[in-house]
């Protein structure tokens, strides 16, 4: 009886280490190569959020996007800056570890076309009614092929 009980707690432990393992060596999926939920334009998004914030909210965030605009500018540790020239607001795009490189691809100046997962956004404040500008986060991030150089 005591022999049975102690082979019960083994597998119990195996069957509970193999299933942690699993979970832990889970690999995150490349967000860059599935399919979009939403393509959109810089300047559409930031009117989205502009126009209705909770509406843009419930349709943009935890969503995976693809986003054309100009770059504004390249942090070569991991992120693109698209945006309009003309305007404070800017999509942030944080790049995936594999698409590290990606930066790369593009210029200052040109138009990029990015994908990655929208986690977050911040509305600027107005100062002396000027508008500090609204930021988008997208993270899991990479430049897409079909981009212009």
């Amino acid at each position: 009886m005591r022999k049975k009980v102690i082979i019960g707690i083994l597998i119990v432990i195996v069957i509970g280490g193999i299933i942690a393992y699993r979970m832990y060596d889970e690999r995150t999926p490349d967000i860059v190569n599935t399919r979009p939920d939403i393509i959109t334009d810089v300047k559409s998004l930031f009117a989205s959020f502009e126009q209705d914030t909770a509406s843009a909210v419930r349709k943009y965030l935890d969503k995976v996007i693809e986003v054309t605009g100009n770059v504004k500018s390249i942090d070569t540790s991991g992120a693109i800056i698209l945006g309009e020239n003309d305007t404070e607001s800017s999509v942030v795009c944080g790049l995936d570890r594999r698409h590290m490189n990606d930066h790369q691809n593009v210029k200052v100046g040109s138009v990029a076309t990015i994908q990655g997962r929208c986690t977050s956004y911040e509305k600027g404040e107005e100062m002396l009614g000027v508008s500090l500008g609204t930021t988008i986060q997208l993270s899991f991030a990479g430049v897409k092929q079909n981009s212009n150089k």
